[in-house]
């Protein structure tokens, strides 16, 4: 009977670790679905209320969806809603450049990668104002595939460029001058180094900047320097009608009925 007794413990225990498999799947999944690039980005409707006095000033703010890009369901749903501008985060996966964002351990993520290749993503963003790309990397190789990519496509679609990387923009704009270089502010470091480098202004359309940073005397500044300003990201009323007072030239947003209002 020993032996039975022992046969059973093993069923149980065998039985309790499948279970614990399958939870921890069932747990992991979204986070997988992340890691792999088959997550949508976020991406809600929470109305807004605009004011009668900015109706003028809506029309003329460039609304961008934020990350839609990533997804190609996601890029779809901002399309009807009127997106402006697909933004499209781009990394180097498996060889080829994709649309998606930098994991921790990138070199298994990348091996991993199952989101849409960023020629994808660009074709079916063609109904949009322009395409905003977020380059998520840097080095030598990867902005050579860029240049190739891009190459035969900015003349005839409008195209922003943004990183946080100073160098990466000037080796661009010297590559591709039909494209807009955005310099990505991020923290009161970044913006220093925008407005205390003139070269780097030099070879920049606009500044991508965190809605937190924004004021009037850094849109008037930007302005007086002929730059654009794009805003990120903004999904709720108060900071949406004060940027747009403001006189921003584009708003990021995860809200659709932000990109409903802008147009």
């Amino acid at each position: 009977m020993a032996w039975l007794r022992r046969g059973r413990l093993r069923w149980l225990v065998a039985g309790g670790v499948v279970i614990a498999v399958v939870i921890a799947v069932i747990v992991a999944w979204p986070h997988a679905q992340r890691y792999t690039g088959a997550a949508a980005p976020d991406q809600f409707y929470k109305k807004v209320q605009l004011e009668p006095a900015l109706d003028r000033d809506y029309e003329r703010v460039l609304g961008v969806a934020h990350n839609a890009g990533n997804n190609l369901g996601t890029l779809a749903t901002a399309l009807r809603y009127g997106a402006d501008v697909i933004e499209i985060d781009v990394i180097s996966a498996r060889g080829r450049l994709v649309a998606g964002r930098n994991q921790p351990l990138p070199q298994l993520a990348h091996r991993v990668f199952r989101g849409p290749s960023l020629a994808e993503a660009f074709d079916r963003a063609a109904a949009a104002h322009a395409v905003k790309l977020d380059l998520k990397q840097s080095d030598p190789e990867f902005l050579d595939e860029l240049v190739a990519f891009l190459t035969p496509r900015v003349k005839s679609r409008r195209v922003m460029i943004a990183s946080e990387d100073a160098g990466a923009l000037e080796n661009l704009h010297r590559r591709l001058p039909g494209a807009t270089m955005l310099f990505t502010v991020n923290s009161p470091e970044t913006l220093h180094q925008l407005q205390s480098d003139p070269a780097l202004r030099n070879s920049i359309g606009g500044a991508s900047v965190f809605e937190g940073l924004v004021d009037a005397g850094l849109v008037s500044w930007l302005h007086q320097h002929k730059l654009l300003v794009l805003a990120w990201t903004v999904n709720y009323s108060q900071r949406f009608n004060e940027l747009v007072r403001l006189r921003v030239d584009g708003i990021t947003t995860a809200n659709l009925a932000i990109l409903r209002a802008l147009g």
